[in-house]
């Protein structure tokens, strides 16, 4: 099964995205937390594409879900600066917050969502591809 969305960087846009999600959750069966991780992935994946890249360019974002048997595949695509994230350091969250330096927790909390991520570069769009294995009532 696969579904595919497009959006307009903006954060308003988070609602489509909600609305989308909550319709597959229907069609697809992900149940309540699968759906609430989903959403909390490309919430975080969004909302950076839209604060890090280039402000004065409304970028389009595509988003691809793929699901086969209990695995979800998430494709994100946007036409902004080249920004791979899976090549970010990740915060150091044993430090006291008053010691740490500031970002990197929503690529941290996307890491820890998705079983894999694979970034690359294609005809100046960034891709992410992330890998979730659903829990067995997701079949």
């Amino acid at each position: 099964m696969k579904s595919s969305l497009r959006i307009r960087g903006n954060l308003p846009e988070l609602n489509t995205v909600h609305t989308h999600l909550h319709a597959l959750d229907r069609n697809w069966r992900l149940g309540r937390k699968t759906c609430i991780e989903i959403n909390l992935i490309l919430d975080e994946l969004i909302t950076n594409i839209i604060e890090h890249g280039e402000r004065e360019k409304e970028h389009l974002i595509d988003i691809i879900l793929t699901k086969t048997g209990r695995n979800l595949t998430i494709e994100v695509q946007d036409d902004g600066p080249l920004f791979d994230p899976t090549v970010c350091p990740l915060p150091d969250t044993s430090l006291g917050l008053d010691k740490r330096k500031c970002g990197g927790l929503g690529i941290l909390l996307v890491r820890r969502l998705s079983d894999s991520c694979r970034y690359r570069r294609v005809e100046n769009k960034n891709v992410l591809t992330l890998q979730k294995t659903l829990p067995e009532e997701c079949r």
